[in-house]
């Protein structure tokens, strides 16, 4: 303003003075409000980095920090490696073909972050050493790969995985669909796999005890695809299963799926007593003393196997079992 304004402003009348003064305050501050920075409305104002973090699942605290890149993602696998005592791979140190499936390269370190930070929660609930234990005298190497596009590379197999477990050239290989979020109960269903190749490898899983605590005549189908191709989850038989049956007496598997194979019911049934769904057929199946029998049996291998007197006097899923059934 300048100094004939400011003359002219001072022999106003008093009405003039205050109905002017009024509308300077008005316009101030209408410019201060264009000037401030904008709220955060549904992604208006947030980095281009925070919206792809958001649209990705992630919490407000990853997606607040440093954008992650695939330099620090590789770093960050190695301490968890260190930390487990598992090779952890990630980018474009992973294998893209298996036995059994075929793998794409994952390169998206935002994806590859979420997935670590899954990770590291998930095998910290197993006891201290316990995969150290479980590679020991078995195989050169427990691997797990981040990709995507997990593909079968046979009609043997269900089409597409979220994950698979095998074992080739001395090494166990875990291989996770990480394109897209992980679960938990994803996790350790595989780990649980891991933990059996190792069992069955070394003569420590009684699969005939294991088969009497199924129901009499009972076989699995030793198939995921029956014999028109079409997957046993779909067309597999719902009888004995918690999401058929009203009687928890008449319950001995959690799903179809657990009757493919008998590994897959023990992944099925500790990757649901594990991952805190808290549906209700989870609840039905656990109120069974046929499922509360084969986790018990399934505990009491695993305490040979793998004790290394760092054990705690309860494990995270003993206490979950005690949890469930009281």
């Amino acid at each position: 303003m300048n100094r004939r304004s400011i003359s002219k402003l001072l022999h106003l009348s008093p009405h003039s003075f205050l109905r002017t003064a009024a509308l300077f305050s008005l316009l101030l501050s209408l410019l201060l409000c264009s000037c401030s920075p904008q709220a955060d409305t549904g992604g208006q104002g947030r980095t281009q980095e925070q919206n792809s973090a958001a649209g990705q699942g992630l919490t407000r605290e990853q997606s607040s920090k440093a954008a992650p890149t695939i330099e620090s993602v590789r770093l960050a696998a190695q301490q968890l490696s260190d930390k487990y005592k598992i090779r952890i791979l990630c980018g474009s140190d992973v294998p893209l073909s298996y036995a059994d499936y075929t793998a794409g390269t994952l390169e998206d370190p935002v994806r590859i972050d979420a997935a670590l930070h899954e990770l590291d929660s998930t095998l910290s609930i197993y006891p201290p050493e316990f995969f150290a234990t479980v590679k020991e005298g078995y195989c050169d190497s427990i691997t797990i790969c981040l990709a995507k596009d997990l593909y079968a590379a046979s009609d043997a197999f269900i089409e597409s995985a979220n994950a698979f477990t095998t074992v080739e050239d001395g090494t166990i290989w875990l291989v996770l669909n990480a394109g897209s979020r992980l679960r938990r109960g994803t996790l350790i269903h595989e780990l649980t796999h891991v933990t059996d190749y190792r069992l069955l490898g070394m003569n420590q899983m009684e699969e005939t005890e294991w088969n009497l605590l199924n129901p009499p005549s009972f076989t699995y189908y030793n198939a995921y695809l029956d014999e028109k191709g079409t997957d046993l989850r779909i067309s597999g038989s719902r009888e004995y299963t918690a999401l058929a049956e009203e009687e928890a007496d008449r319950i001995w598997f959690f799903d179809s799926y657990s009757k493919t194979f008998a590994m897959e019911d023990r992944a099925r049934l500790m990757e649901t007593l594990l991952q805190d769904s808290g549906d209700l057929a989870a609840k039905k199946c656990f109120s069974s003393p046929h499922i509360q029998a084969k986790l018990r049996f399934y505990f009491y291998t695993l305490r040979q196997a793998f004790e290394n007197g760092r054990w705690p006097e309860e494990t995270v899923w003993e206490a979950k079992l005690h949890e469930a059934v009281q």
